[in-house]
C-alpha cells in the first residue's frame, strides 16, 4: 500500500509519441517500467488545410489516454510542438509530472524552427527535458530547463528478426532512411550505379521517392518499403554494411545506434555530431554519390575491423545511457516504481 495521501497512479510512466512508432520511446517507456502510447493515423496532417483539425484530434485522443492510463509522470515527445502542450494542460489539470523528450529537429529543422519560443517556454515548465545531443543541452540550460542528454538505447541481436540471404548474392548495404526531407536521396540512390556487384537496399516509403528517380535507379537498388521494426533490424543485422546519409547538421541518427547495436560496419555523413558520437567507428563521407559509394566499398573491404569497432563503441554508449537513466530515474522520483509494484502486490 503507498503511504496515507500519497496519489497511487494505474501506471508509473506513460510515454507519448504522435507517430506511428518510435522504438526509442518505446525503450524509454520500458526502462522507466511504463507504458508507451503512439497517436497517428485518423485525419490526414498531409495538407496544410487540415493540420490544425488533426492537432486539435491528437490533442483530445492523448488526453483521453493518459485520463485512462493516469500516470504519475508523462514523457511526451516533440516535434510536433502540440503534443507537448496537450500534456502540458493535462499533467497542470491533474497536478502530475511532465517530461519532454525533445527530438533533433525540436529546434533548427525548418518545420519547427518558428516554434523555439514556444519550446523555450513551456520546456521550463518540465521536470526535466531530454535531448540527443550536447548542443542541444546546453541550449535548452540556457533557457532555464533543467536538461539532461539521454542516448539512444542500443538493441541485440535477439531483437532482431532473422533474415535468410539467398546464397551467392551480391555484397548487400541496407541504406537507412525514411527519404524524408533531410535526406540526400537523389544521391544515395545514384551511388548504386558506381557499386553494381554491390545490392543496396533502400529502406523508407518509395512513394516518397520521385517516380522518375526510381524508374531510373540502377538495377542494383532495391526499394524495401517501410519495414516492421524487427524486420527492420533483421535487415540491418543481414547486411554487410549499413549506411545512414542526412543533410541536417543537428541529426543523432537512431539508425546509427542500431548499427553499432548490432555490431555492423557503419558508413555516415560526414557530420560534426555524427564524428562526434560515432567517430571511433564509423566511415564517414560527403553528400555526393561517388564520395558515398567509396565510403562504402571501403567499409566492405574493411568490414572485420568496422564490425569489431561498433562492438566496441557498443559498450560505451551503453554505459552513457545507462548513467543518463539513472540520473533520469533519480530526478523523477524513486517513489514512482515502488509505489507501482505496492499496488500491483496489493
Amino acid at each position: 500500500m503507498a503511504r496515507p495521501g500519497t496519489h497511487v497512479s494505474k501506471v508509473p510512466v506513460t510515454a507519448v509519441a504522435w507517430a506511428r512508432f518510435q522504438p526509442r520511446t518505446v525503450a524509454l517507456a520500458s526502462v522507466l517500467e511504463g507504458r508507451a502510447r503512439f497517436v497517428s493515423g485518423g485525419i490526414t496532417a498531409k495538407a496544410l488545410a487540415t493540420r490544425p483539425l488533426s492537432y486539435l484530434v491528437n490533442s483530445v485522443r492523448t488526453w483521453m489516454l493518459l485520463s485512462r492510463d493516469d500516470p504519475h509522470t508523462v514523457v511526451v515527445i516533440t516535434p510536433p510542438v502540440f503534443a507537448p502542450l496537450a500534456v502540458w494542460l493535462w499533467c497542470v489539470v491533474r497536478g502530475r509530472q511532465l517530461v519532454v523528450d525533445c527530438h533533433t529537429g525540436a529546434f533548427h529543422s525548418g518545420k519547427w524552427a518558428w516554434a523555439r519560443p514556444i519550446h523555450r517556454v513551456l520546456l521550463r515548465r518540465a521536470k526535466v527535458v531530454l535531448l540527443h545531443t550536447g548542443d542541444a543541452e546546453a541550449l535548452v540550460a540556457t533557457w532555464g530547463a533543467r536538461a539532461l542528454l539521454l542516448p539512444d538505447d542500443v538493441p541485440d541481436d535477439g531483437d532482431a528478426e532473422k533474415i535468410e540471404r539467398p546464397s551467392g548474392t551480391y555484397r548487400r548495404v541496407l541504406v537507412a532512411g525514411s527519404f524524408d526531407g533531410n535526406e540526400p536521396v537523389a544521391e544515395a540512390i545514384a551511388a548504386a550505379t558506381f557499386l553494381p556487384d554491390v545490392e543496396l537496399r533502400y529502406t523508407g516509403d518509395p512513394e516518397l521517392v520521385p517516380a522518375k528517380l526510381r524508374a531510373d535507379a540502377s538495377p542494383n537498388a532495391v526499394f524495401t518499403g517501410y519495414l516492421p521494426y524487427r524486420t527492420f533490424l533483421g535487415e540491418l543485422l543481414s547486411a554487410d554494411v549499413v549506411a545512414c546519409f542526412s543533410t541536417d547538421p543537428q541529426i543523432m541518427n537512431r539508425a546509427a545506434f542500431e548499427a553499432v547495436g548490432l555490431g555492423r560496419p557503419l558508413v555516415l555523413s560526414d557530420l560534426p555530431g555524427l564524428r562526434s558520437r560515432f567517430g571511433s567507428a564509423a566511415l564517414f563521407c560527403a553528400n555526393e554519390p561517388a564520395a558515398m559509394a567509396q565510403a562504402v566499398a571501403a567499409a566492405i573491404e574493411s568490414s572485420s575491423d568496422l564490425a569489431a569497432r561498433s562492438i566496441e563503441l557498443r559498450e560505451k554508449l551503453t554505459a552513457q545511457r545507462e548513467q543518463a537513466v539513472s540520473r533520469l530515474r533519480e530526478i523523477i522520483g524513486e517513489e514512482v516504481v515502488p509505489n507501482w509494484r505496492r499496488r500491483i502486490a496489493s
